[in-house]
């Protein structure tokens, strides 16, 4: 009723219907944990193809598992994955950035691996807004030279620019908010007690130009014409040209820095008079160096090693050494570690930290899981990981469906039986869990496509993707419709009687057949095993009910604490009856009508008046599943003549 009746009249007021549309959840977002040499470690990642694992994760590396099976996904259906990164002893690649104090601002690739050794930072200070505050700094990455024969040279080219960055913390262009907002490949921190008045520099790119070593001097040209000279005194004389180098090496480690002009009136330690003279020291009070530059010169000069000159570097002013100081193509100082392939304990991870399997808690859904790491596990540590992924899908209440692989050492009929039956045993947490047997056989391209073995889940869950998209996650994901694409062979042929012996253990068979290829022949859950006589022996049917359970989790949220009585009751089974209609209409339910499909029923027997004032409200579903024809029979008969009465 309207809140005022004040006026003799006619009132609209709009009734809600009762209708809240239940909408399935997706069936095949698959999550893959595992080893890449890129991406940032322990965190979930959304992609949806192979050229985005290629840009985060690197792509195809024959240390990676994950790797082929994320491949594998995608080129038989797969349309969205999420990835899990795990490594042992992992590093990020890293830079300093030290102004004329010593004082440091951070740089560090922005995930932990050797993959930003290819990069390099170059700091100008050409086209800024403020020439005494502001810089520019660009990120470069090594590419592929396309002017050279070697497979291995590279040429740098610059993927970022970020222009007119300062170090004043409540500018709009200050460098850590920035950078680390806009920056796909770095993150920089500022090192408390930074002196942003002297800008910073990175003494060691003052060497970044062509030398020639003699025995005393370090000597070079700068345009072809300009001589100059390059003076180091190390602690000690060098006895040789390699202990001269080493000392120039170890001056450019101790963070050479601009620290005084010289001017005419002044001299070295060695008595040099002061005039065209740059002095640096390093951070060792007794080691010391001093740039000398040919009266007339220094254009060629400061343009290479900018020193900041003034005036093209056609003058020396004292104002220069207070300016930012430009480097060019600066290499990592700390360089970038891929780390080792993971370990039982990194797959398994660490449930308050959120690391390993435990990452994927952060997302919102994901229904298959992968974990091809297991194919290079021996068999107790390929059950422990099973273990804790069914304790996390249990204590989480997570309806997912895990996709296990079996160690490449089980190669032999029996020897899969015997792990099957000692390793995995038929609790409850098997429904939600399949084996297939045996591993796949791929041309590997990154071995000139010589045979490589695989572990089949990242095939396998591109198979399930498809299957759910063309016919829905009631048809089995096997036969002949299930081929393996992008498989070669696989790595045991079984025959028919070898096939039934898994298949009454539970344990799904690839096969290869003359007229179809490589196809999955086989459809059971781990409590499949004839003797078991689960109700969820097959896939289908397991991920069925794991997909309506999850579709009406999220579709009843508005249910709670609403008036729990008859009302309530009636728009309950008013939009739980239409999705499971909807269903029926797809044909996901045995059945020839809708009473035969499903049923719905939420009233005063479900919900007795115990649970109405205990807060409770009980909504009964019932469907019946559709189960794979995995036997056929044909009679034959011959028809003997007929005998005319």
């Amino acid at each position: 009723m309207p809140s005022a009746l004040s006026y003799p009249g006619v009132y609209i007021e709009e009734i809600s219907s009762g209708v809240r549309t239940i909408t399935g959840v997706a069936t095949s977002i698959t999550a893959f944990v595992g080893y890449t040499r890129m991406g940032v470690l322990d965190k979930a990642v959304i992609i949806t193809s192979f050229a985005d694992f290629e840009r985060q994760f690197g792509g195809l590396d024959r240390d990676s598992p994950v790797s082929y099976a994320v491949s594998q996904f995608f080129a038989n259906g797969g349309t969205q994955a999420i990835i899990v990164r795990v490594a042992n002893g992992s590093a990020k690649a890293k830079w300093v950035l030290k102004n004329a104090a010593g004082d440091a601002l951070n740089v560090d690739a922005v995930n932990p691996g050797a993959w930003g050794n290819d990069l390099r930072l170059t700091v100008t200070r050409t086209d800024v807004r403020n020439p005494d505050s502001d810089f520019n700094l660009l990120v470069l990455q090594a590419q592929p030279d396309p002017s050279s024969s070697d497979p291995n040279a590279k040429i740098f080219k610059v993927v970022e620019t970020h222009r007119n960055l300062n170090f004043n913390s409540t500018s709009s262009q200050y460098a850590n908010s920035v950078v680390n907002s806009a920056s796909t490949l770095i993150k920089v921190e500022r090192k408390k007690g930074l002196n942003y008045a002297n800008g910073f520099a990175l003494s060691s790119a003052a060497l970044a130009f062509p030398l020639n070593v003699t025995d005393w001097l370090i000597s070079g040209s700068i345009d072809g014409s300009t001589p100059f000279t390059l003076n180091i005194k190390p602690a000690a004389p060098p006895n040789s040209v390699n202990d001269l180098v080493k000392a120039v090496s170890d001056a450019i480690a101790n963070d050479l820095v601009i620290k005084n002009l010289l001017t005419a009136s002044e001299s070295d330690a060695d008595g040099n008079a002061g005039t065209g003279h740059l002095k640096l020291t390093s951070n060792k009070s007794d080691d010391f160096s001093s740039v000398s530059i040919s009266a007339g010169a220094f254009g060629g000069l400061a343009a290479t090693i900018k020193l900041g000159l003034a005036n093209g570097g056609r003058e020396i002013t004292g104002s220069a050494i207070a300016r930012p100081i430009e480097v060019k193509e600066v290499v990592p100082t700390t360089s970038g570690v891929d780390g080792n392939k993971a370990e039982v304990g990194d797959l398994k991870g660490d449930e308050s930290a959120k690391r390993g399997i435990y990452a994927l808690l952060d997302t919102d859904l994901f229904n298959l899981l992968c974990i091809p790491e297991t194919f290079d596990l021996s068999g107790t540590s390929a059950k422990a990981v099973f273990d804790e992924v069914m304790a996390l899908f249990r204590k989480y209440n997570r309806r997912a469906f895990y996709i296990f692989d079996a160690p490449s050492s089980i190669t032999k009929l029996e020897d899969i039986k015997t792990f099957v039956k000692d390793n995995l045993p038929p609790s409850l947490d098997a429904r939600n869990a399949a084996i297939y047997f045996p591993a796949i056989t791929i041309a590997d391209p990154l071995d000139d496509y010589r045979k490589k073995q695989l572990a089949p889940s990242g095939t396998l869950a591109g198979i399930y993707s498809r299957t759910d998209a063309n016919r829905g996650v009631w048809k089995a994901p096997a036969g002949t419709d299930a081929t393996l694409n992008g498989v070669s062979a696989v790595a045991t042929v079984l025959n028919d009687m070898e096939n039934g012996q898994l298949n009454q253990l539970g344990i799904n068979v690839l096969r290869n057949f003359p007229a179809f290829g490589r196809v999955a022949w086989g459809a059971r859950t781990l409590r499949g095993a004839d003797n078991q006589s689960d109700e969820y022996k097959y896939i289908p049917v397991r991920r069925t009910a794991l997909f309506i359970e999850e579709s009406l989790y999220r579709g009843t949220q508005w249910v709670v604490f609403e008036p729990n009585d008859e009302p309530l009751w009636a728009q309950i089974r008013l939009n739980v009856g239409a999705f499971m209609h909807n269903l029926f209409r797809q044909g996901a339910f045995q059945g020839s009508s809708p009473r035969d499909a499903y049923f719905v029923k939420c009233d005063k027997e479900t919900t007795p008046q115990n649970d109405i004032d205990l807060g409770i409200v009980n909504v009964v579903v019932g469907f019946a599943p559709l189960k794979p024809a995995e036997f056929v029979v044909i009679k034959l008969q011959q028809i003997a003549g007929q005998i005319q009465v």
